[in-house]
């Protein structure tokens, strides 16, 4: 920690971080757009003025490209008029061309051009009307709108999951950015100079990566909007719980967006420790995936009974995304039957590479957990295994899906109860099927690949889905 003045006191303040981190730090916003924590710092958007003493007295300076120092004099516009009035300056350079479209975008709620309006003082527009708005954008997609106005593109599909609105965008650059030193595949670039600079894909090419949908969470505009979001539901009408992906064993931390005990998106919660700002599509897709084919009836009686009538021998497949609670309800039922009980677990799915990103390759997520009850998790064992057993309960585990193939096998087994949030392969291929929720539906505990202990907390489920949890399904089989 280091000591600096702000606004006429003496603050304790992190060392080796910039002024806008050091003020967050003490309670004090800085507006700003191209900065981002995650992204490497470009100082384009000048935004984050304050005035910093040197030689000369006190002179503007931006925040995110000064390192404090110790003994550092810094003023914001809480002491400072002239940074104030800079401030405003930037921003009404800012808005000067940008299209007043709040009433119809996306980003609308959660816009930070918005917030730093209404943190500066809304003020009337200096534009004279006969000069009108220069719209930013590919000369390409320009028209001309029903008052003659030059417009810049609209809605242009730049890929499969992103649409770019080109005069919204600020030139902020942090899509630029983290294309190329976070995705690593630079598909976006600022052509063009000056007021004529707009975001382009390269000619004849699509943005197409498996974390270009981070682009709308980081686009401080609306000028990068995800396909699958656009249109859907208002911010401010969504409620928010922060849980756990299970897509994979890093449990990256998220939100889950909801609202009426619908999910609408799920978004990356910052955590330095696991997943940064970054979130994969394949665990944002998940949102889109949950209301699809659920399974929503089962006959839990029945079920039991088959299970306390097996005289043979019986494998439990725990899926990948059980939650601590979970394993250990399952693996309490199994010490219940005795040695005839045999607790597997995991999934067919191959380990890949970990990226660098926010996936960790392993594709069972709570696998440290698995291996701390002592599950096995060598689910090709219980293929080669099958015909041992009698009765095969798998919960949370789409086999069939995963590796027809491989899941054939367990065919043999002659009876077969599936425990599953989806009417899937697995429940189409076995003897009964009973619904619970999804793990994005409950809470509990998982122990990630880093070692770290993370709580889930479920989405409130909609009034019509009246089926259980996994861990509540297995104290039914108790009693």
């Amino acid at each position: 920690m280091v000591t600096i003045t702000v606004d006429n006191k003496e603050v304790q303040v992190p060392s080796g971080v910039n002024l806008i981190e050091a003020l967050k730090a003490v309670g004090i916003e800085t507006p700003h757009l191209c900065y981002h924590q995650d992204l490497p710092v470009c100082g384009n958007c000048r935004q984050c003025l304050v005035e910093i003493e040197g030689p000369r007295g006190m002179a503007l300076a931006i925040g995110c490209y000064t390192p404090v120092s110790p003994g550092m004099k810094v003023a914001t516009s809480v002491s400072s008029p002239r940074v104030a009035e800079a401030r405003k300056a930037v921003l009404e350079f800012l808005l000067v061309n940008h299209p007043l479209d709040c009433p119809i975008c996306d980003k609308a709620g959660e816009c930070m051009l918005q917030d730093n309006y209404m943190m500066a003082g809304a003020t009337n527009s200096r534009l004279s009307p006969e000069v009108g708005k220069q719209y930013h954008g590919n000369p390409e997609h320009s028209s001309i709108d029903s008052k003659g106005q030059c417009r810049g593109g609209k809605c242009i599909d730049i890929g499969p999951r992103i649409v770019l609105d080109e005069e919204r965008c600020v030139q902020c650059s942090r899509c630029v950015r983290f294309m190329q030193h976070i995705a690593k595949d630079e598909q976006l670039q600022l052509m063009s100079r000056g007021g004529h600079t707009y975001i382009s894909t390269f000619p004849g090419e699509k943005l197409n990566h498996p974390y270009d949908r981070c682009l709308s969470d980081i686009c401080p505009v609306g000028a990068l909007t995800d396909k699958a979001f656009r249109f859907k539901k208002r911010v401010w009408a969504l409620s928010r719980i922060p849980t756990i992906s299970m897509s994979d064993s890093l449990g990256a931390n998220i939100w889950a967006d909801y609202a009426d005990g619908i999910v609408y998106r799920i978004m990356p919660r910052c955590n330095t420790e696991v997943n940064r700002s970054w979130l994969s599509n394949a665990a944002r897709d998940v949102a889109q995936e949950l209301h699809k084919n659920r399974l929503l009836s089962g006959d839990i009686s029945a079920a039991s009974k088959a299970i306390k009538e097996t005289t043979g021998k019986i494998a439990i497949a725990l899926g990948a995304s059980c939650t601590a609670e979970t394993i250990a309800a399952f693996k309490k039922l199994a010490l219940s039957l005795g040695e005839r009980a045999e607790l597997f677990g995991g999934s067919f799915l191959p380990v890949q590479a970990a990226d660098g990103i926010a996936r960790s390759g392993d594709p069972v997520a709570n696998r440290a957990c698995l291996e701390k009850a002592g599950v096995n998790t060598n689910l090709g064992e219980l293929s080669k295994r099958a015909a041992e057993f009698e009765l095969l309960l798998t919960v949370a585990a789409d086999l069939w899906d995963e590796n027809p193939e491989e899941a054939s096998s367990l065919n043999k087994i002659p009876k077969r109860i599936a425990l599953t949030p989806f009417n899937n392969s697995t429940a189409k291929n076995s003897t009964l099927s009973i619904g619970i929720r999804h793990w994005l539906e409950s809470s509990g505990t998982m122990l990630n690949c880093k070692g770290l202990e993370q709580k889930l907390q479920g989405v409130p489920t909609n009034e019509s889905l009246q089926v259980k949890s996994a861990k509540e399904t297995a104290e039914e089989f108790l009693i």
